[in-house]
């Protein structure tokens, strides 16, 4: 065992249920299920991550009452007998592997969308779900549950409970945070009822107080139950105060819950300027909230707190979770993206291969993909999570290969590294002196901290592996063809295209100022996607600069994953940086920028520099050049018109897997 982190690798209790050590995969919903029952995706997915060595898997939110409560189409459902055999299998599954089960349950509440449920959605009081830039939805005004409605939901719970139980989960977790049922009883914005249920905290935690003692009658006190809370809410929606969090800690505390994952809540409709993207947030984010908690239970009982506290927030650094347990601050770490990217992360941590961590980027395409896009979850920087059956098998070659991959951005260097790991012979060139590509410019952003880990990854993988790298080196067709490979892989990126705009060539490539080229002070940008945003948002950071872009189309960044837009637009709209969209450049000249706005009016504005952001095109030209002269040939990435980062993953983990 790595002997730097022995509080977070020690043995420790929830209840009567005991993890091998102190990390809680926290519950992240991959919508793959069928029909709300286990399918194999969803085994495969849990399963390897219990084999890579978490204490407990929290099993993502499973809907106690459908259709009413979903989230997703494909949320998993407990809310009758027939679920039971799959979740036994599941349940076993993990436990095969070592890690302790808990399944999540939950009541998505006025959150609940009609276009996947069909109904009006219900809540404590008719009070429609606010937009939050975080979660980029709201949602139309829910219908009122009657105190008998309320009843019935709340031993929809506790029978959802005494199911998971008898499926051989140690315990459940009750869903109380983001647009979920839970948090709305317990906000006095969303609750805003003057009956039993609503009108102060005491009444407020009643809905939480029933399920949770009828869950303890029906499945014994060995039984762990552990809520997961916003203990305060921000924003102008907000409805859950600091004090209330601290008196509903404690009152969970009376009831008997054995520990609390604790989270906050933001309501706020724009980000502005001291809002963060994911891409920057900190390490142990959410671990202060603990320590306030278990301060606020003290002062309210004159006893320290008994309950567990399972803190987190980007806590896959193991220095930053080690010192917020040996410091007490909390008793258990919960960990979600960094396990999404890496199953094996707390193996890795143990066995002291922390290099070997598969970084999460904080790009928050695995919220996009399931709330803004309806699709299964996916993972920037792993190829296998949301995809298919989540197999993560990788299968040795039979016959080694003589491989030759161009190109050492993204897509080239996961091609390299997983054909390497199959047993072939890999040669990988790139004709700058870094791996990396666009994403070394991805980087050069303001608030990509959590992006940066990802190159030192790479190269490590590449240098683990075998992967002969030869950096500053362009081959030519000639060349590759004198190498003579068994196959090629072109990952060639992306080649400049001249836009028909008069005065074009007196512009600057975004590219290029995201790799240093100074800009004057009147600065256009043509094209708001976002590259276009994110150079703005870096040139903006140097102060006294007018910043105007240009886009064709009625959206600014439409193409970049929703909550990183916003925060990004906040931070522009905080900046002074002008948008003017539905408009079109004509002419670029000496001084100044001509564009056309969506009443065909035409305007003239100051530029000192102009910079394009649109046009890049896929560099095919090796690809095209070797057709037909190489034995096995594929072009990735960029060259293939990939554009994301997780497009990039895919195709060169499964061309790999193809050789």
């Amino acid at each position: 065992m790595n002997q730097n982190y022995p509080t977070l690798l020690s043995p420790a209790k929830i209840g009567s249920v005991e993890l091998r050590n102190r990390t809680v995969m926290a519950a992240m919903g991959m919508s793959q299920s069928t029909n709300g029952f286990v399918n194999d995706a969803v085994m495969n997915h849990y399963a390897e991550r219990a084999k890579g060595g978490v204490g407990m898997i929290v099993v993502e939110v499973t809907c106690v009452d459908a259709p009413l409560g979903l989230n997703t189409a494909k949320m998993l459902v407990i809310d009758d007998d027939k679920y039971i055999p799959g979740m036994t299998r599941l349940a076993c599954a993990i436990h095969e592997e070592g890690a302790k089960a808990v399944l999540q349950i939950s009541h998505t509440g006025r959150g609940a969308r009609r276009k996947i449920t069909g109904h009006q959605p219900v809540g404590p009081s008719a009070v429609a779900m606010p937009y939050s830039f975080m979660m980029g939805l709201s949602n139309e005004e829910p219908r009122e549950l009657t105190i008998d409605e309320i009843h019935d939901i709340e031993e929809k719970y506790a029978q959802a409970a005494l199911r998971a139980k008898k499926a051989g989960f140690d315990g459940v977790e009750i869903h109380s945070v983001g647009y979920y049922m839970g948090q709305q009883f317990l906000s006095s914005t969303a609750n805003i009822r003057t009956d039993e249920y609503g009108g102060n905290p005491e009444n407020r935690v009643r809905f939480h107080l029933n399920i949770i003692r009828r869950i303890r009658e029906l499945c014994g006190d060995d039984f762990a139950i552990i809520v997961k809370f916003s203990a305060v809410e921000a924003g102008e929606n907000a409805g859950i105060t600091m004090e209330d969090g601290m008196y509903y800690a404690k009152r969970f505390q009376d009831v008997g819950v054995d520990a609390l994952e604790v989270l906050a809540g933001t309501w706020k409709k724009e980000a502005s300027a001291e809002d963060m993207p994911t891409s920057a947030a900190k390490p142990c984010q959410a671990v202060g909230l603990c320590q306030a908690l278990k301060y606020g239970i003290y002062k309210m009982t004159g006893a320290p707190a008994t309950i567990k506290m399972i803190g987190g927030g980007r806590a896959q650094n193991p220095e930053v979770a080690e010192k917020a347990l040996s410091e007490n601050m909390c008793e258990f770490i919960f960990i979600g993206h960094g396990l999404m990217a890496d199953p094996h992360l707390v193996r890795k941590i143990a066995e002291n291969k922390e290099r070997e961590i598969q970084p999460c980027l904080g790009c928050d395409m695995c919220i996009n993909s399931q709330l803004q896009d309806g699709m299964a979850l996916c993972c920037s920087v792993n190829p296998v999570a949301g995809q298919g059956d989540n197999d993560y098998t990788i299968k040795p070659t039979e016959k080694s290969k003589k491989v030759v991959v161009v190109g050492g951005g993204i897509a080239g260097v996961e091609a390299a590294r997983i054909a390497a790991m199959r047993g072939h012979q890999v040669d990988l060139y790139e004709k700058s002196d870094r791996i990396g590509g666009q994403f070394n410019l991805a980087i050069a952003p303001p608030n990509k901290d959590n992006f940066k880990p990802l190159l030192p990854w790479m190269e490590y993988q590449l240098e683990k592996n075998h992967v002969n790298v030869h950096l500053n080196t362009e081959v030519t067709e000639e060349q590759i063809i004198e190498i003579n490979p068994d196959v090629v892989i072109c990952a060639t990126g992306l080649k400049p295209a001249k836009l028909p705009i008069t005065g074009f060539e007196r512009a600057v490539n975004a590219k290029n100022v995201l790799a240093g080229t100074k800009t004057g002070k009147n600065v256009v940008i043509i094209g708001g996607g976002s590259v276009g945003i994110e150079t703005a948002e870096l040139i903006a950071q140097e102060g006294d600069k007018n910043i105007t872009i240009i886009e064709m189309t009625d959206t600014i960044a439409l193409n970049m994953v929703n909550c990183t837009r916003t925060v990004v637009l906040g931070h522009l709209k905080a900046d002074g940086v002008q948008f003017k969209v539905n408009s079109m450049c004509k002419e670029i000249k000496e001084n100044t920028v001509v564009y056309i706005d969506k009443e065909g009016v035409e305007h003239e504005i100051s530029a000192d520099t102009v910079i394009v952001s649109v046009g890049d095109i896929p560099d095919t030209t090796l690809f095209e050049k070797l057709h037909g002269k190489v034995a096995e040939l594929y072009n990735i990435g960029d060259s293939n018109g990939g554009g994301l980062i997780y497009k990039a993953m895919q195709e060169g983990y499964r061309v790999a897997l193809k050789i």
